[in-house]
């Protein structure tokens, strides 16, 4: 269970893993140390270890706020009244560009931070993933579990986790590449369902 936070701390936390964000995209992941986030927050290092106990739990921290941040988004898209298929599509599309957008500043990076926190990363990301499924099914409506999954799946080849610092590439290359994916997937979501989400 993650503690409630005061507004103080989470602006303190928050700090750190600005000041996290900022320095891989300086200098990256490897060459970052817990001394030079202390200085770019503006706060002692004792501070940082009052929130994380290791450079490889900021980095992980660093992670999950991206998700949150993007799993926000889709929540707000889920409450909205667009037809399903819009939704579906802005869904997905936020799914995988939130992302994208929140780490161009450090995409160069991404490769070691993973080296480092891989393992507990594939823990966290099957709750990340199932938070994310299930939101699709709420939208999707009904048995649709495996069309959720399949639609994640799918995407994931998009994710800056999945992708190489050259494969990354800029976000409209992406985002153009995510568009034609969109539309085959929900062709087939829709033929395939067409009772389900018309």
């Amino acid at each position: 269970m993650v503690p409630t936070l005061s507004p103080t701390q989470i602006t303190t936390r928050d700090a750190i893993l600005d000041a996290t964000d900022r320095l891989m995209g300086r200098y990256g992941f490897r060459k970052m140390t817990m001394d030079d986030v202390a200085r770019e927050a503006g706060i002692s290092k004792r501070t940082i270890y009052l929130y994380f106990d290791s450079k490889m739990a900021v980095g992980l921290s660093s992670i999950g706020r991206v998700v949150e941040r993007v799993q926000d988004e889709l929540r707000a898209i889920e409450a909205t009244d667009q037809p399903r298929l819009e939704k579906l599509a802005a869904m997905l599309r936020r799914r995988v560009m939130g992302r994208v957008e929140q780490v161009q500043d450090y995409a160069h990076s991404l490769d070691e931070l993973f080296e480092v926190v891989r393992p507990s990363y594939l823990a966290a990301r099957e709750r990340y993933f199932t938070i994310e499924r299930d939101l699709l099914v709420s939208v999707l409506g009904g048995e649709s579990s495996a069309i959720a999954e399949a639609l994640m799946l799918a995407t994931n080849a998009f994710l800056p986790y999945s992708l190489s610092v050259r494969e990354l590439g800029s976000p409209d290359a992406i985002a153009s590449r995510l568009e034609t994916m969109i539309a085959l997937l929900l062709k087939g979501v829709n033929s395939s369902t067409e009772n389900l989400i018309c």
